[in-house]
């Protein structure tokens, strides 16, 4: 799936979560954070740790994969710096 956003994390953690039939205070425990740290992190609030979104990610059997991203194909300022050598 591709992210862009915190929310788009947090989405991506829920629905695995709930693919994998955990509960929030499972995947907590497991990751030894609160679950209302990871209702925050779910809901892409404020104030979540990055270190520990790396555990949740663990216990749900994620990874994170960095990678150049692609122009927006409704981003027109993209192509205009191209253009320019910007």
């Amino acid at each position: 799936m591709y992210t862009r956003s915190a929310q788009d994390l947090g989405a991506l953690a829920r629905a695995k979560r709930e693919a994998l039939g955990l509960t929030q205070q499972q995947v907590a425990d497991r990751a030894k954070v609160s679950r209302e740290w990871l209702v925050n992190f779910e809901s892409a609030k404020v104030g979540v740790s990055l270190f520990r979104v790396f555990d949740v990610l663990q216990v749900l059997q994620l990874a994170l994969n960095v990678s150049d991203r692609a122009p927006d194909p409704h981003n027109v300022l993209d192509d205009v710096f191209a253009d320019l050598g910007r």
